[in-house]
């Protein structure tokens, strides 16, 4: 049994999790070729854009991560299961 709770799955590869703690973060799948998942853990001001915007900011940030996977070093690479 997982200790996070899957908030939204969309079919852009990616899903927002909801851990033990209440934290937010954003699980993106990422790569070309070689394909891997990277997690972004959502600071104060993107937890409340995605409580004001939903899916929209959600899209949005999970394009920049595709874009730039270390996303300025905030990422951290999660294994894919």
């Amino acid at each position: 049994m997982s200790d996070e709770e899957v908030v939204l799955q969309s079919p852009l590869l990616y899903r927002v999790l909801r851990g033990r703690d209440g934290a937010l973060s954003i699980e993106v799948l990422v790569g070309g070729i070689v394909q891997f998942e990277v997690r972004v853990l959502l600071n104060d001001e993107e937890t409340a854009s995605f409580a004001k915007e939903g899916r929209a900011f959600a899209d949005r940030m999970a394009q920049a991560i595709m874009a730039d996977p270390p996303f300025d070093g905030r990422s951290v690479r999660w294994p894919v299961l």
